[in-house]
């Protein structure tokens, strides 16, 4: 007595229902995330030298901001600067005591060594070392030192280079650790900077939306208001997902304007480019329930159906798997279910 009490009660009731007939054509898809902005290289100003650090061309303090090519810090080379003078002078007189050895025993050879001592300059870096035209002659100059010699200058001349730091990049110091007038070890950290004028963003997407971005497509960027826009491109695509949120990581390449900054840490939403998907069609998001099902109103009653999703938007579904004519219901019913009775509101 009871079941039919409740059959009489579902009968009775009358479901008025928006619904659309399915019709299958193309669609457009788009995705639509936030992503933060980050800098394409954060580096470490690092100390590869020992000495007092003087000041550059630009202020070493946090926020300062500095183009390429300019001198970041600058140690105190002095000592060193000296030091490489008095080895090149002492390069020198081995040179010119091998000469008169050379004009005899390598008459062939004596004009090279000739030019290349003539050529020697104190404050300037080493020439290059005339080419060894035969074995003796290596021996030769192996034996007076001067091989060594030479290559121990070349590599004094590098290690001098170090002791001024140029920027690699436009950038800005966010962080600075010893300042001018501190002295600095070998490895001794300077201050960390990142590149102003080429930063990436940061877009975490469903795995599902993931398949339908590729490296390369156009991206258009903007602000949570719209109001300011930048145009990037997708360079890379993470390799994995992230087991807590289920997203897969898509770095969005972005090159800073004058008249549109970008800062690192800035949140912007991203719009990648639309996919056509064709024999398709589109029902508002809340109308699925339970992943995949849908009502449909056959008969003058409610039935339920699973479809296929091709695609899930912020408010709509793309699906297929239902036959053409049919009514779907295009709203979410709440208490609803198969074989209630249903009117389609005109």
């Amino acid at each position: 007595m009871e079941n039919k009490s409740k059959e009489k009660q579902k009968e009775a009731l009358k479901l008025y229902v928006k619904a659309k007939q399915v019709a299958y054509t193309t669609n457009t898809a788009s995705i639509v995330e936030t992503g933060r902005l980050s800098s394409q290289n954060i580096v470490d100003l690092s100390a590869e030298v020992q000495g007092q650090i003087l000041p550059g061309d630009v202020i070493l303090k946090e926020g300062t901001r500095f183009k390429k090519g300019q001198l970041l810090v600058k140690i105190f080379d002095e000592e060193a600067r000296n030091n490489l003078k008095a080895s090149k002078s002492r390069f020198m007189n081995g040179i010119a005591a091998i000469l008169p050895d050379i004009k005899i025993d390598f008459p062939e050879s004596y004009q090279k060594y000739l030019d290349f001592f003539n050529s020697l300059r104190i404050d300037r870096p080493l020439p290059e070392l005339p080419a060894l035209d035969s074995d003796k002659e290596k021996v030769f100059l192996a034996s007076r030192n001067i091989l060594n010699d030479y290559f121990s200058i070349k590599s004094a001349e590098i290690r001098l280079a170090k002791y001024k730091l140029y920027a690699p990049f436009d950038g800005t110091f966010t962080a600075v650790y010893l300042e001018p007038g501190s002295v600095a070890n070998p490895g001794s950290r300077i201050a960390s900077m990142i590149r102003t004028d080429k930063l990436e963003l940061e877009v975490p997407v469903r795995s599902d939306d993931a398949y339908w971005i590729s490296i390369g497509d156009e991206v258009h960027v903007s602000t949570k208001d719209r109001s300011v826009s930048w145009t990037g491109k997708v360079v890379r695509k993470s390799g994995f997902m992230d087991p807590a949120s289920q997203t897969i990581t898509v770095y969005v390449a972005l090159s800073h304007e004058k008249s549109n900054p970008l800062y690192q840490g800035q949140y912007l939403l991203a719009e990648f480019d639309s996919k056509n998907i064709e024999l398709c069609m589109k029902i508002p998001r809340n109308a699925v329930f339970d992943k995949n099902k849908v009502f449909t109103v056959e008969q003058g009653k409610l039935k339920k159906h699973e479809i296929d999703v091709l695609r899930k938007g912020e408010t709509t579904v793309i699906f297929t798997g239902l036959p053409e004519g049919t009514e779907v219901v295009t709203e979410p019913l709440v208490n609803a279910k198969e074989g209630f009775n249903a009117e389609i509101l005109k």
